[in-house]
């Protein structure tokens, strides 16, 4: 108890910070109520400064605010658009390299995949609402024993409260196996990631139940024509069990919540460049095994519109640690923040290209600041071929003797439009996460491929190919 408050106690700062940004956001309207009347209408937000013809169609966004679970079906989703709903099933299969997550029997499986996708938009001129569910069951015929069940599930709200305000609300929840999983999981709070590695050997008998949950709400105030704040929550909720019950209770199962703020003012100079003060209060709940994490971050950051439709920002600053654990006590470190972000987003070419610094959670070990870079795209190729994207890499070095650990992932899929509600597609897919022997975690490394293809049918609205009319 004694260890938590002290750890609490160190995290007032960052709130009294907070206060007082919050403070200043709402005095700062009435020391330049003189140019708030010529604020940009808080409607353009969140395509940014674009002409109304480079702008998205209705309903094409590069994914939600949350990456947690996102992969190129849900990239698609959102980009191939539909009025007002879409139903779609897809079938597809091939096989899976290293099924047994080991250095030495890489036995090649084959796999087959049955998965259906519904959505809804709800579109007004003040308000877009858009969700998606894809249930999709996972079939391996050489080991019938680990066919399972998997589900995702998006949600994004955007709404403008006045000519100034607007405020965004994103869920993102998945539940599958270990096996299934080809992107690493990261949950991004302001400009720092938290990356979760996949516990266990990766084994057939070794495999994990995961299950998560996360949100963020996002409230922007367009303050002047110069200055914005923009305050941000982000809460995630990440579970592990054995996938056998029977050595559920002779394995370990890790249960934990992160938490975090994200409070940003920014003022623009020109017409292309902004600058501005972040702080990221981070806290980590380890509910088993327990334990307890508290990063602060503060940041400096700049922006700046290279083009109509691409943007640079970055920002840095220190990064301040505390960590507690039953195993290896507390302690306490210093070091430092930065993040990067390329954009482009218009009709035909989409792509988010980001680094930050990261943290490597487990809570069997302190964290461990990584070094995290994620990549995503759709782009249409002509008129009926589809590219799309998605893909993370997060490395570390040494650090308070934990060794090393390196962690990345990916998947791209090229789709043929065969005729307006079906595609044809090949896929690719990549996982790898490895630690070395000197950590303290559990000691494994693997690699696994899937190469595949298959066939999506959609019963709703016919999808439109990223703007091509």
């Amino acid at each position: 108890m004694s260890k938590r408050l002290s750890l609490l106690r160190s995290f007032r700062w960052p709130l009294s910070f907070a206060t007082t940004l919050c403070i200043l956001a709402g005095l700062l309207p009435m020391m330049a109520h003189q140019s708030a009347a010529q604020a940009v209408p808080a409607s353009t937000w969140p395509y940014g400064d674009t002409t109304q013809a480079e702008q998205p169609l209705v309903g094409q966004r590069l994914g939600t605010d949350l990456t947690l679970n996102q992969g190129v079906n849900s990239i698609s989703a959102e980009n191939e658009s539909f009025d007002r709903f879409n139903l779609g099933f897809e079938a597809s299969g091939g096989v899976e390299t290293n099924f047994f997550g080991t250095q030495t029997d890489k036995k090649t499986v084959g796999y087959g995949e049955f998965s259906a996708q519904a959505g809804l938009l709800f579109q007004t001129e003040r308000t877009r609402y858009f969700v998606m569910y894809m249930p999709q069951y996972n079939v391996f015929p050489q080991y019938s024993e680990v066919n399972n069940f998997a589900q995702r599930f998006y949600q994004s709200l955007t709404h403008v409260i006045t000519v100034h305000t607007g405020v965004a609300w994103d869920v993102t929840a998945a539940r599958y196996l270990s096996l299934n999983q080809f992107l690493p999981q990261n949950l991004g709070i302001g400009g720092v990631g938290i990356v979760v590695p996949t516990v266990g050997q990766q084994l057939r008998q070794d495999s994990y139940q995961i299950s998560n949950v996360a949100t963020t709400i996002n409230y922007r105030y367009l303050m002047s024509t110069r200055m914005t704040f923009t305050g941000a929550l982000t809460s995630g909720f990440f579970l592990y069990i054995p996938a056998d019950v029977a050595a559920s209770k002779s394995r370990f199962s890790q249960r934990f919540v992160a938490s975090g703020a994200d409070l940003r003012l920014e003022y623009q100079l020109t017409p292309r460049n902004l600058v501005g003060g972040e702080l990221t209060p981070i806290y980590i709940d380890g509910l088993r095994p327990g334990g307890h994490e508290i990063a602060e971050i503060v940041q400096a950051t700049y922006q700046r519109q290279l083009t109509p439709t691409l943007s640079a920002r970055v920002g840095a600053g220190p990064l301040f640690i505390q960590v507690s654990s039953p195993v290896f006590g507390s302690a306490q470190d210093t070091s430092y923040a930065v993040s990067a972000l390329l954009s482009r987003q218009i009709r035909q070419s989409q792509f988010s290209l980001a680094y930050n610094r990261a943290f490597v959670v487990n809570l069997l070990s302190p964290s461990i600041v990584s070094n995290h870079v994620s990549f995503s795209t759709y782009m249409p190729l002509r008129s009926h071929w589809i590219l799309v994207g998605t893909a993370t890499y997060t490395n570390s070095s040494a650090n308070r003797g934990l060794g090393s650990a390196k962690l990345y992932g990916g998947t791209a899929q090229i789709s043929y439009q065969a005729a307006s509600k079906v595609q044809i597609f090949a896929r690719y897919s990549l996982l790898s996460q490895n630690f070395d022997r000197e950590s303290s975690l559990q000691a494994y490394g693997f690699t696994r491929n899937q190469i595949g293809g298959g066939i999506r049918f959609a019963l709703g609205n016919s999808t439109t190919r990223g703007g091509v009319q």
